[in-house]
This record gives structure tokens, C-alpha cells and sequence, in this order.
């Protein structure tokens, strides 16, 4: 690719440079989807696949404004170039301010600009500046002082000048020609100059793209749209962009001209993406046809190859391990059953199993935030996303009250004592999310999170009423182990009947958009009772003939027991309404009216792979019943 720069050194002298020249290499793109060759409807397995090579578009990369120029930028802007060297486009330019600038001292400014060009230099494409006020105006608050617009021409290149790229001629003018004098112009100078660049651009019959460092256009001195932008029109200019503001924003385009001011990359902002402010990279791919589609980019968003290496991933993955590294011990007390505060403790048990030291933090589960990545210029949105706020309770009454981060040396062990208060509540709620932070280095000396999430069991006291017109409170079947499968509808619920004289009545209700049966399932009970393909309940209890459960997949009409010759009595029906979001299903079974410990789960599948088990008290436990 040939790139031909054509100068302003003075205002009547105008030099072309044919003699520039840089080679690019560009990596071809690919159809999207490929073709692949059918035979009646299906497609032919095994296949070679021909593809056929479009045409492909231009990319101009765009790096917005660096100032101000603290250090705290420059991991944007470094972070930029990587970015750049991965996407490979075909050229950058800058939209000015690379330098905070505005001093009276020449070292100082090339203190700074030796800094930009060392991270610059890097970028593996032709590198085209356009210069800003920071650039060339002097803090000698002398409006006209040309010390650093001469520097910026020995350091930088031209103020003003056009790139004839392969796939567009691009212009760069001067916004700053007064050099401090507070009112924005453009001289005829630079209007001949403009106006001749326009014409020869217009000759190549290419797209033509207006770079400069402030919109002008927004500047009522101007005139633009009296002077300027009716030649921009006979030209069919493309678009013009700016920078300047440190505000993405896109301006309403005139006569088939786009008009573009790009936010910054490094530079000083204070407000929220959507406010505008964002460090980012903007694209301007063009397309075969002549076609822009404009686009951004927020920095940092190109990860390399071992962003991640599998030593790391290792030691993660044995943290996370549940039970393994972390477990609780011990049992809360039931918050609702009591008339006063209620406070209980659990021991976090950690066990260390990888070579390295690791360090807990402990809190309860609250509205989660973005998770900020040390080191890389891009944020995780993963806590959000992945948040179920049906299976935790982020405005749980319990408190806790933990130690300070603790320290486990490699392959070591602790014991945490975890404090719970809550005050009573007037029903029985979800038991608290621990949310735990383990924190260990990796192999490129950053510390990596890792989160893991445990729920401390309660000693929950399952109540029986034996008056129909007085039922007994509904206790929450909740989710102890939080999954990503688990859907997003609230706790089912249980509650227990018991008359004189008739067998226990376990009531089931379930929230459940989608009621799902599975009549054909042909696996033997215990795969039916651990991964069940249908909705299911399970009830386990203990009574004078011993320990005893039953599995019911109330729409595939089917049940299995542990109690040979045992059939349970059961009632099913709908609740809700299909508009509904609360629609789902209940189920009553009869167990026997010696039951003095009992559980229950719910199994929600939704035809899909995954079922997801909600229990009362953990699985491996039987909660007291009492009559009220």
C-alpha cells in the first residue's frame, strides 16, 4: 500500500512527498457464514468447505486525546497499542493533545513527548499525529508564541497536511491556528490550502475523511457552515472528526457529511461511559463500495494468547473446589422462632491445596459490583450477570462479623469463626449467602480473585398445624449451592398439615414457568433420584419404622419409594395464572403420621439438561417437626 503525504511548510508553499512509501500487510477476512454444501435439507458431514475471499474494507484507527498528561493515563494508552498491533489496521492517526503541554519550558515538553513516542512507536502500522492545543500552545500565555508549534514540526511533522492512503485520502487540518488567541478561526491560508487538497482528493475518487483536534464547526467564530462545509459538500466529503472535548459524541451529519467527536485514550475524564467518557480506540472502516461504518472500541478489550496459562487455571480450579478448599461447620439458629435477636457461629473450614500462599476475605452476599481486572484496562461484568437475586437474598437481615483477611500458608489449613446476628423476622427466610474471596499471585505476579460462595445451614424447625382454618407457616425450599443453571423464579415453599387420626400432609408449592414431564425416561431409580429429567419432589423423613423417602415426577405420573409396598397419596394442580409470573404448580402428599424429622426438595428442569435441586435445610439433613 502506498501512502503519499502532501505537506504544508509555509502558507504558499505546498510539497508533495511521492517518494514516502510503506508496505502493509493485511490479513484477509473471511465470509461469514461459510458455504457449505447441503444435500436436501441436511448439510454433508465431512466436507472440504471452498470459500470464496471478498474484496476487503480499508480500516483507519483513530487514538483520541492523551491529556492530561498524568501517569495514571498512560496504562490506556499503552494498552491501545496492543490493541492496535492485534487488529492490524492500515493506518492511525491521532486526533491531537498527546502532551499535557501548555508550559514555558522546552525540556519539559520534550520530557513528555519522549514519553508518548515511546509507547507510540511501538504501533506496527503508519503512524500519522494531528496536532491539539496541548500540542503547540505555550504556557507564556502569549497568544501567537510559535516555541512549541516549531517543536511540534521538528518532533511530530506537518500542522497541517493530506495522507493519500490506499482506500481514502484523509486531511488533516489545524484548529489552533491563533496558538492561545480565545477566538477560533481559519485563514485564508489555510482555506487555500484546504480547497486545493479538496480538489486533488476529489480527483483520486476516493473517500475523503477531515481530521483536526477541536470541532470547528461548533465554533460560531468559524463561520463553518457558511464557509467550509458547502465545500466539504461539492467534494462529497466522507466525515469529519475531532477530539478535544473528552466526550464520545456523534453530531447530527448534514448533507450526506458525518460529523464525529471521539472521546479519549489516556486522557482526563470524570464521568460515566454513557455519559460519554470512555477510553477508547475509534475505527473507520471502509468498506469496497466506498461505504464508512464508524465504530469504538473501549481499550484493552485484545488479550494475548497467555492471558491465562494453564499452571494458573490449576491452582483456580482447586480453590474453588466445594467442598475441598473452603466448607462450613455448624448451624444457625431459625431467626424466625425467636421473639429476640438471635446470633449463631460457624467455622469457615480452608484448606490450602496448591504450593502457593493464598489469603481469605470474608462478607455476606450483597448487590454485587463490576469485577475490576488489576493491571488490564477492561472490566468483568461477570458477578452482575451471573447474579440471581430469586436464589440470594442481598438484603438479607443477617450480619456477619468476621476477621481481617487471614493469610494461609501453601498447603495449610485454618479455622475461621464466623459470627451471625440477625433480628427475628416475622417468617421464615432464605438462609444467608457467605460470599469468600480467596486471593492468590500468579505466575505474571498478579493477584487473581477467586470467588466462592457457601450458605451456612439453619436449624430449621419445620412446624405442623393440625387446624385447616390455622395452616402452619410456609418454610423456603431454597438453593444451597448456587449454580448459573438455576432459574430465575422464586423459592418454592412447603408447609405441613396434620389432623388427629390422619396421616402428615406435606403441601409443595412451586413458582414454575415452565412445568415439565418425561414419561419415557427409562434410567434406573438412583439416576431418576440424582438427576432427574422431569419436575420432581423428594420427601425424606424419619418415623417409627425408620429412615424413609419417596421421589414424585408429578407430569410424568410417576413415583418411587424406598418403603417396599408403599404408594404415596398425592394431589397435584396449577396456581397462578400463564400471565402470571408467579404461575406454577402445587403438589400434597400423605407420609405417615409418626414423621418427627422431614425434608423436602424441589427439582425445577424445565426441559432442559440441567435440573436444578432447591431444599429446605441442606440435603444431608433432617430438619425437627412440631406440632404448632
Amino acid at each position: 500500500m502506498r501512502i503519499r503525504i502532501l505537506l504544508r511548510l509555509a502558507p504558499t508553499f505546498f510539497l508533495t512527498l511521492a517518494a514516502l512509501t510503506l508496505t502493509l500487510t493485511i490479513a484477509p477476512a473471511t465470509a461469514t457464514p461459510p458455504p457449505f454444501i447441503r444435500e436436501g435439507k441436511p448439510y454433508i458431514d465431512q466436507q472440504v468447505v471452498p470459500v470464496a475471499i471478498p474484496e476487503r474494507a480499508f480500516r483507519i484507527a483513530l487514538l483520541p486525546d492523551r491529556t492530561t498528561g498524568r501517569d495514571w493515563g498512560l496504562p490506556y494508552l499503552q494498552a491501545a497499542v496492543r490493541d492496535l498491533n492485534r487488529i492490524r489496521p492500515d493506518a492511525v492517526f491521532t486526533v491531537g493533545d498527546m502532551v499535557q503541554g501548555y508550559t514555558r519550558d522546552p525540556a519539559e515538553w520534550e520530557k513528555e513527548v519522549a514519553v508518548y513516542k515511546s509507547i507510540t512507536e511501538k504501533i506496527n502500522a503508519p503512524f500519522l499525529p494531528v496536532p491539539g492545543n496541548h500540542d503547540v500552545i505555550s504556557g507564556s500565555r502569549q497568544p501567537g508564541d510559535r516555541t512549541f508549534a516549531d517543536l511540534y514540526l521538528q518532533r511530530f511533522g506537518p500542522l497541517q497536511y493530506m495522507a493519500e492512503l490506499e482506500g481514502a485520502s484523509v486531511i488533516v487540518m489545524f484548529s489552533d491556528e491563533g496558538l492561545g488567541d480565545s477566538k477560533m478561526r481559519v485563514n485564508d491560508g489555510q482555506m487555500n490550502w484546504l480547497q486545493t487538497s479538496l480538489d486533488r482528493a476529489a480527483a483520486r475518487a476516493k473517500p475523503i475523511i477531515i481530521l483536526m483536534h477541536r470541532p470547528l464547526w461548533r465554533y460560531d467564530s468559524v463561520k463553518w457552515f457558511e464557509r467550509i462545509h458547502p465545500l466539504l459538500v461539492k467534494a462529497k466529503v466522507s466525515a469529519v472528526i475531532a477530539g478535544h472535548l473528552h466526550s464520545l459524541q456523534d453530531d447530527p451529519a448534514k448533507d450526506g457529511v458525518k460529523y464525529l467527536v471521539v472521546g479519549t485514550c489516556g486522557g482526563a475524564i470524570d464521568q460515566h461511559p454513557l455519559a460519554g467518557q470512555l477510553q477508547h480506540l475509534t475505527f473507520v472502516q471502509i468498506d469496497p463500495d466506498g461505504t464508512l461504518d464508524i465504530f469504538h472500541q473501549p481499550v484493552g478489550m485484545t488479550l494475548p494468547e497467555d492471558f491465562v496459562v494453564r499452571q494458573d487455571q490449576d491452582c483456580v480450579l482447586a480453590l474453588r473446589e466445594n467442598p475441598g478448599c473452603l466448607s462450613l461447620e455448624g448451624a444457625l439458629p431459625d431467626n424466625w422462632m425467636s421473639k429476640n435477636a438471635v446470633s449463631g457461629v460457624v467455622t469457615l473450614q480452608v484448606k490450602n491445596p496448591i504450593d502457593r500462599t493464598i489469603s481469605i476475605s470474608v462478607s455476606i452476599a450483597r448487590d454485587p459490583a463490576a469485577w475490576i481486572v488489576d493491571g488490564e484496562q477492561f472490566v468483568s461484568r461477570t458477578s452482575i450477570d451471573a447474579f440471581n437475586s430469586f436464589t440470594t437474598d442481598a438484603n438479607t437481615s443477617w450480619t456477619l462479623d468476621a476477621p481481617a483477611t487471614i493469610v494461609v500458608p501453601a498447603k495449610g489449613s485454618v479455622e475461621i469463626p464466623l459470627t451471625l446476628k440477625s433480628a427475628p423476622t416475622k417468617k421464615p427466610m432464605q438462609p444467608p449467602t457467605i460470599e469468600c474471596v480467596i486471593k492468590m499471585k500468579d505466575t505474571k505476579a498478579r493477584m487473581v480473585p477467586i470467588f466462592v460462595w457457601l450458605r451456612p445451614s439453619i436449624d430449621r424447625i419445620a412446624i405442623s398445624s393440625g387446624d385447616t382454618n390455622s395452616p402452619s407457616p410456609k418454610l423456603p425450599i431454597s438453593s444451597w449451592k448456587p449454580s448459573p443453571y438455576d432459574t430465575l423464579e422464586s423459592d418454592p415453599t412447603v408447609r405441613f398439615t396434620h389432623l388427629v387420626g390422619q396421616p402428615l400432609v406435606v403441601r409443595v408449592e412451586v413458582p414454575d414457568q415452565r412445568q415439565c414431564g418425561y414419561a419415557t425416561d427409562t434410567r434406573d431409580v438412583a439416576k431418576r433420584r440424582k438427576d432427574p429429567a422431569a419436575d420432581a419432589v423428594e420427601i425424606r423423613w424419619n418415623d417409627d419404622k425408620g429412615e424413609a423417602w419417596c421421589l414424585i415426577e408429578p407430569f410424568s405420573q410417576w413415583s418411587a419409594s424406598n418403603r417396599a409396598n408403599w404408594k404415596p397419596v398425592m394431589r397435584n394442580g396449577a396456581i397462578g395464572d400463564k400471565l402470571d409470573k408467579s404461575a406454577g404448580w402445587w403438589l400434597e402428599v400423605e407420609i405417615p403420621d409418626s414423621t418427627r424429622t422431614v425434608n423436602v426438595g424441589v427439582a425445577d428442569n424445565d426441559e432442559t439438561y440441567h435440573t436444578q435441586w432447591r431444599w429446605m435445610i441442606p440435603e444431608s439433613r433432617l430438619a425437627q417437626l412440631n406440632p404448632q
